[in-house]
């Protein structure tokens, strides 16, 4: 839910008869996640809604599509984002201050390639945490190539490649941290490998909030990350994966055997998996599981990963097989799973239980995550 010019995904989303648009929000719809991340979602680089998510709920969230029940996240935010924010120094080397290649993100205009959080509990707006400011060389032993960026260039940019946010939801009593960010590719860069660099820094960024690092400021000027007893949730498209792929593959390991992290959901039993990604045949050989691929690419690039402390109920990729009647959901008018058709990204959902405690009536919170780029339990998040 991206275009390259300003208010172009506010004008599409003006109107309610979208084929592409009511494709996602059918997909939404029958997974139903009560929290939900949605990457590529162009709007303000300053943060804020400008109609675009708003638009997308009443006129597609909370009408029905392809026969699924709507649905309604009265709380939402739209963090402020490095993509198209022009840096003051050059930094692709050409001379020029330029979009993309000159941004603190790369985008065409500032908000290009943003993210959206969606909710149905209470978001506690007062207590949400943003690194979009965080410059790359603070972070300790960072991987910056070296005689790439001019010092002047060094001194401004920033290690976020859109914005790493932790956002509170207040659910029955309980608080559950969101993680959530959108690391640049690992791709389109040089022998200096700065895409590379940056994608594992900005796990490794991840890795120092789940850790409380002492050494770590936020932008309102709070040290540290999580406390050592908060649950959280992870949600990003991390274009990184494990077994494929470009990218520096120690990066998304450490964050994905980090022993805060779920083992289960992040490469265990409960990894998200799909019938339909088995069947799909990329451009070329991959090493890793069919099952657990989120992107066209063959690849796992997609998470969601619960805190070690959740217990998990069940989880998945929304990828239907060529035999589900869901199928055309992900497929464009010839039947082809094609990016244009809704996403070159899949659907990833975990159930999580928030209140296992016996004495207490259980809630379940179901967290997914889509890129913009199921059973319904009473609570649920994805990306």
């Amino acid at each position: 839910m991206s275009a390259p010019a300003p208010g172009e995904i506010l004008a599409q989303t003006a109107v309610c008869d979208d084929p592409r648009l009511s494709r996602l929000a059918a997909i939404i719809q029958h997974t139903r996640p009560d929290l939900l991340m949605l990457c590529e979602f162009d709007h303000p680089g300053t943060g804020g809604d400008d109609g675009s998510l708003a638009n997308f709920c009443r006129h597609y969230l909370e009408r029905s599509q392809h026969q699924q029940s709507p649905i309604t996240y009265p709380y939402r935010y739209c963090p402020p984002t490095n993509t198209g924010l022009l840096s003051p120094h050059d930094l692709d080397g050409d001379g020029a201050l330029t979009l993309p290649g000159d941004g603190l993100g790369f985008g065409e205009h500032h908000g290009h390639f943003g993210f959206v959080v969606l909710s149905r509990y209470p978001i506690l707006e007062s207590q949400i945490r943003n690194w979009q400011q965080f410059r790359w060389q603070d972070m300790p032993d960072n991987q910056i190539p070296a005689d790439f960026y001019s010092p002047q260039a060094q001194q401004v940019l920033r290690l976020s490649s859109k914005n790493h946010v932790l956002v509170p939801v207040q659910i029955d009593g309980q608080q559950l941290n969101l993680l959530c960010c959108h690391p640049t590719p690992p791709v389109f860069d040089g022998a200096e490998q700065r895409n590379a660099r940056r994608n594992f820094d900005e796990l490794r960024l991840l890795t120092e909030i789940i850790d409380d690092a002492p050494w770590l400021h936020d932008d309102q000027g709070r040290f540290g990350g999580l406390g050592p007893e908060d649950p959280f949730v992870v949600l990003g498209d991390l274009n990184a994966d494990m077994a494929d792929g470009d990218g520096i593959k120690v990066g998304i390991r450490r964050l994905l055997l980090h022993p805060k992290i779920n083992r289960q959901v992040s490469a265990g039993k409960h990894t998200p998996k799909s019938l339909g990604g088995r069947f799909h045949l990329p451009w070329q050989p991959r090493q890793g599981r069919a099952t657990e691929w989120t992107h066209l690419a063959g690849l796992r690039l997609d998470y969601v990963l619960p805190s070690a402390d959740l217990p998990v109920l069940q989880s998945g990729v929304f990828w239907p097989d060529k035999k589900d009647p869901l199928r055309p959901l992900i497929c464009d008018e010839q039947g082809r799973p094609r990016a244009q058709a809704g996403s070159d990204h899949r659907l990833v959902w975990v159930d999580i239980m928030l209140a296992p405690d016996a004495t207490r009536q259980h809630e379940h919170a179901s967290v997914k995550s889509r890129t913009a780029r199921a059973a319904d339990p009473d609570v649920m998040a994805k990306r």
